[in-house]
């Protein structure tokens, strides 16, 4: 699985109407691939994973996609003017008796329109694509918007093969409320970088909500059926008293609305009974095997009590798309050698076997706040030392999963200290898991440059630059794209 951030196109201001117009009459469909990535915005680094994801929903449902980002809207134009226009020019479904997909995003305007085209119109009504373009205000201005896209692209796809999965997998979450990030004075435009101080006072804004029956236990096994309750009631909230300080920024960053949460739990009880794993102050909620799940990871605190960390699921564990059961990530995983003694799948070895590890967690797992100051007064005493920033990056890792800022501060410790290896070994697993294809490539391809004899690191280098080869894609789309040039015209 991967988890889990966009922008561009279009134009037609009064004085270009007419020429669109006789584009509309005159053109015949355009030569271009199966589906259609134009991006008129600055930001370029998910267009690859952004391909992929188009052509992989293509391919499995044979609807033809089409993914339009616009900085803004041109002048006197709405976004279902421009969609409609769109449709039209770009011949979209065409090619494959009518049945297209066309999802067109402003940025300035933070508006999204889903475009159907007449052979869909059956499986994919107005509604549904409307809850869903009223969910994109919410999650197109979080941390991950490429992740809400790629979500978004699937969905429609699945609901135009016949499914009946609601849209409310894709809904706002009940407890966001409008101005969630800003202080009641409205959503915050995309691009602003946002501080833990930013998500903790948000977090304290909320209007109160009732969670008390949601409280941590002194036995881990009692904190681990209240998650899963509050799981199977739909609570998505961040205040939810179980959990520790850095989950509640977890889920602030990345909301999780009601069915989102039900659909984990309901992914937990098909798979049977789990098992708890304890070791020290950890604990370990293991998923019977052959189901959609990741672990959960339970921490005791200084007062005794057992927390749900849920950044740890994301980041000591993976699970590929190809494939339900997890993989553990690191070798040195403190469950190791328990998962594999319950003979667990795909426990025999990890992901990373001997590049990069799992650092050591704070002792207090409520105490978030005063270790993320440790760290960046540690970074202001030794502005130049490496490890001070990888730190701190660790802390936004693996407490919170705010991959943001921990790239960032990666990167910093990187360019310090280029022949430290285990830093872009970091750094590529964050921009795989942060949709950014291009970098990710790169830092692999210098790992397999390093590691020359490392068989392994040799096979993913050439088996994610093949995935990632949209090169004639790309050069079919730019030639379609100068063939449209009242498109550009209408925004720039």
């Amino acid at each position: 699985m991967s988890r889990n951030r966009v922008l561009a196109v279009l134009g037609v201001a009064c004085a270009a109407a007419l020429l669109l117009f006789a584009v509309l009459r005159q053109a015949r469909a355009p030569q271009r691939p199966e589906y259609l990535l134009i991006n008129l915005t600055a930001d370029h680094d998910h267009d690859l994973a952004l391909r992929q994801s188009l052509r992989l929903a293509e391919q499995k449902s044979g609807i033809e996609n089409a993914l339009v980002l616009l900085p803004e809207l041109p002048p006197a134009a709405t976004i279902e003017q421009l969609a409609v226009r769109l449709t039209g020019a770009l011949h979209i479904g065409a090619r494959r008796r009518g049945r297209g997909l066309l999802f067109l995003y402003s940025m300035r305007e933070n508006l999204m329109k889903i475009e159907v085209s007449y052979a869909l119109e059956g499986d994919i009504p107005d509604a549904w694509c409307h809850r869903l373009e009223e969910a994109a205000k919410t999650y197109m201005l979080s941390e991950v918007p490429q992740d809400f896209l790629s979500e978004l692209i699937i969905t429609a796809n699945l609901r135009g093969m016949g499914s009946r999965d609601d849209a409310a997998t894709l809904s706002r979450p009940a407890w966001v409320r409008e101005g969630f990030l800003s202080g009641g004075a409205g959503a915050v435009a995309r691009g602003a970088r946002r501080t833990l101080a930013d998500f903790q006072a948000a977090i304290a804004r909320l209007p109160e909500a009732q969670l008390a029956e949601y409280a941590a236990a002194a036995d881990p096994s009692e904190s681990a059926q209240r998650y899963l309750d509050s799981l199977r009631a739909g609570v998505g909230d961040p205040r939810l008293p179980l959990l520790t300080a850095g989950s509640r920024i977890f889920r602030a960053v990345v909301p999780r609305n009601g069915p989102q949460q039900q659909r984990v739990y309901e992914s937990f009880r098909s798979a049977g009974t789990s098992r708890l794993l304890r070791q020290g102050n950890l604990a370990l909620l293991v998923p019977g095997p052959d189901r959609d799940n990741l672990p959960v990871v339970l921490r005791r605190g200084a007062d005794g009590l057992w927390y749900v960390d849920e950044p740890k699921s994301w980041t000591w564990f993976h699970r590929y798309e190809d494939d339900v059961n997890f993989h553990v990530k690191y070798a040195d995983n403190p469950f190791m050698q328990d998962l594999r003694a319950t003979h667990m799948p795909n426990a025999a070895a990890a992901i990373y076997p001997a590049q990069v590890g799992t650092p050591l967690a704070p002792p207090d797992p409520q105490a978030l706040a005063a270790a993320v100051a440790a760290g960046e007064a540690a970074i202001r005493a030794a502005p130049d030392a490496a490890a001070g920033y990888a730190d701190l990056a660790d802390l936004y890792l693996f407490e919170m999963d705010w991959i943001g800022p921990a790239i960032r501060l990666y990167e910093r410790a990187q360019a310090l200290d280029p022949a430290n290896l285990a830093y872009r070994w970091r750094l590529m697993d964050l921009y795989l898991n942060d949709s950014r294809a291009e970098p990710m490539l790169e830092e692999l391809h210098f790992l397999a440059t390093q590691r020359s004899a490392d068989r392994h690191v040799q096979d993913w280098d050439r088996a994610y630059r093949k995935a990632y080869d949209f090169d004639a894609d790309r050069a079919r789309d730019a030639g379609l794209l100068r063939s449209l040039a009242w498109l550009r015209r209408g925004i720039e």
